[in-house]
């Protein structure tokens, strides 16, 4: 008995693995002998030769490949080609490669140039419209635009899923360039209807009185769609937490359905294939930014940071509470001085001495109120100390000063390869960027940072008139107000180099939010409903007076109630108007660093050398070879 039931188990096991084992479809191959080609015009000229197309189920299938790109003549025709060959199997499956053809002959005309064609593009379907020629260009060899004249062949279909090759070409004097695009029509999968009761979670790292906020945004949403349940738990406390704690649950596969985060965070989540790609919900007719919500109407540099993730700019985020850095002066202190406010760091280090010799009489008086019973002569040692701790200005943030300044030397500090999607280091050997920190190091004793004080932000000793200029964040304007109204303070935006003024810049900040590749189709379309929502021009205008960030629509700042912020704010208002002001001043000049796997090390990194550099032994080379080999260890 015990053998029979061994032979069934085991007939039974090779059934399973059978199963198991059914091969899928291959994709068929197509190999091209001379990818790229040069003829003579005039030369007889055939785009299969050197072709073969071979399918591992369905075998020879060279006659059943379609040529693209390439018409009868065209080889009478001096220019270049960019010839597309594609085949699909039996079972569907599509493949396509790519012959480079120049036609060269005696015509003293050189070719025009093709701009702006983007050669992968995937359109939704209900999107609205699709133009091909949406961004392209063409101009003669001498610049002359001719756009008007180019070209478009190759059918496509916007409501058919599928793959299909456009053709652009433009001619000119007899001479022609060409390219293709090869366009994938795919089902969004959005539902036309928001039916379903669902419940969608919000994880954050915002405090108390922000958690508020939103979940009074959430509130009004859900008395818009009352089929709709949007959970907000308590923030974790900051943003390393909650990263750490996105990881761990996309490990685990129950993370929730929206997030906060920054860049960097949301290429890990990415690499984790957890993060939702937005653009078909961008672009819906139905559901997308249109409207009153239009796309571009955010910030243009917002909507860089949020593209930054591939090298066909997908939206996996979008902004939300967003802000940059601002310079806090003592402005009590520049007018006794009759100073005017610095723009460049150079007129920082001219108005030095004297705002030293000011902090230094402060620090005086302070050490003599402090001891009423003592002479001057008995707190010399006192005095000397508190006066040692004088900077005339600081820059709250290490890291944020590296990369500004290696930015506004005209160096370099990171880049992504989007061929390996891997982070570049480029600080090492950067001439530029060597520069930059050798200006900080021989001005350490005008410029600082917070570590100076035994700080972790330059807020403190501002307060206490140690310094007299800082940089930092515009959200954290509150903490440069002194209590008791001991001086009055200025805002203004940051500082740049004088030897460089095209290469002015000031970093952007601010988190963005993400869309989590779980729950439901409707718990999905909910999510970026409410998304939509949060960054609506009302929201974004509410949220940036109640908190300090800034609006992140344009309409939000040309809003009537903003701008009555900004120009006649309330008591309340007054310090948080101050820092939006200089931020829109510097709108201009904003940046942002690509986001990857390890670049938040980076940035961590590059902080501790330059700390090392202003505050320690000062061996510029060495901190940034240190900080770059630091950097790779998490790469």
């Amino acid at each position: 008995m015990k053998k029979v039931l061994f032979t069934i188990l085991i007939f039974l096991g090779v059934l399973t693995l059978s199963a198991c084992a059914t091969k899928r479809n291959t994709a068929p191959v197509i190999t091209v002998e001379n990818p790229t080609q040069v003829i003579q015009q005039g030369d007889a000229f055939d785009p299969l030769d050197g072709v073969t197309a071979e399918d591992e189920e369905d075998g020879d299938l060279i006659d059943e490949v379609t040529i693209s790109g390439y018409e009868d003549g065209d080889n009478d025709i001096v220019g270049t080609y960019v010839i597309t060959l594609s085949v699909e199997d039996s079972a569907g499956a599509i493949t396509n490669a790519t012959i480079n053809l120049t036609v060269e002959g005696d015509s003293e005309v050189e070719p025009p140039v093709l701009y702006g064609v983007v050669p992968q593009q995937t359109y939704y379907i209900g999107s609205g419209d699709y133009n091909p020629l949406a961004g392209v260009t063409a101009q003669t060899a001498d610049g002359t635009d001719i756009s008007d004249t180019i070209e478009v062949t190759g059918a496509y279909l916007l409501d058919a899923a599928g793959t299909y090759t456009i053709n652009i070409r433009v001619t000119y004097e007899g001479v022609r360039a060409s390219a293709s695009i090869q366009l994938t029509v795919v089902d969004s999968g959005i539902p036309t209807t928001l039916t379903e009761n669902v419940t969608i979670t919000f994880w954050h790292a915002m405090g108390e009185v922000n958690t508020g906020l939103v979940r009074g945004y959430a509130e009004d949403f859900m008395a818009l769609y009352p089929n709709v349940t949007v959970e907000i738990p308590e923030g974790v406390g900051n943003y390393d937490t909650l990263k750490s704690n996105m990881i761990n649950s996309i490990t685990a596969g129950d993370f929730p359905n929206m997030v906060q985060g920054y860049p960097d965070h949301v290429a890990e989540y990415l690499n984790g294939n957890a993060v939702l790609n937005l653009n078909p919900y961008i672009y819906s007719s139905q559901w997308g930014l249109n409207g009153d919500d239009a796309l571009d109407d955010i910030i243009g540099s917002y909507l860089e940071e949020n593209t930054q993730y591939d090298a066909n700019g997908t939206f996996y985020s979008l902004p939300f509470n967003k802000s940059t850095e601002v310079m806090i002066y003592n402005k009590t202190v520049f007018d006794k001085l009759s100073l005017e406010v610095p723009e460049t760091w150079q007129d920082i280090i001219a108005m030095a001495p004297q705002l030293e010799a000011e902090g230094q009489a402060i620090a005086r008086q302070k050490v003599l109120d402090a001891n009423p019973d003592k002479t001057e002569a008995q707190l010399v040692n006192e005095i000397a100390a508190a006066q040692a701790l004088v900077v005339p200005s600081s820059y709250d943030s290490t890291g944020n000063a590296f990369i500004t300044f290696a930015r506004q030397f005209g160096g370099a500090y990171t880049a992504l390869n989007f061929s390996t999607f891997e982070g570049e280091f480029l600080w090492q050997q950067n001439a530029n960027t060597f520069s930059a920190m050798q200006f900080l190091k021989d001005n350490n004793d005008i410029i600082t940072l917070p570590e100076f004080w035994d700080q972790d932000y330059a807020s403190t000793p501002f307060v206490n008139q140690q310094t007299f200029v800082t940089v930092g964040s515009s959200a954290g304007i509150r903490y440069n107000v002194p209590s008791g109204n001991l001086f009055e303070i200025g805002v203004a935006p940051v500082p740049y180099n004088e030897s460089m003024p095209d290469e002015k810049a000031v970093i952007q900040q601010g988190t963005n939010i993400s869309l989590m590749n779980t729950g439901t189709a409707q718990e999905r379309l909910a999510s970026w409903l409410f998304l939509k929502f949060l960054i609506n021009t009302e929201n974004t205008v509410d949220w940036a007076m109640n908190t300090g960030y800034l609006p992140v629509r344009t309409s939000g700042y040309t809003s009537e109630r903003y701008q009555e912020f900004l120009n006649n704010p309330t008591t309340a208002q007054r310090y948080i108007s101050m820092a939006a002001n200089a931020a829109y001043l510097q709108s201009g000049h904003m940046f942002f660093d690509p986001a990857f796997i390890g670049s938040s090390r980076a940035r961590t990194q590059v902080g501790l050398a330059l700390e090392r550099i202003m505050l320690g032994d000062g061996n510029i080379q060495g901190a940034l070879d240190e900080a770059y080999n630091e950097a790779r260890k998490g790469a």
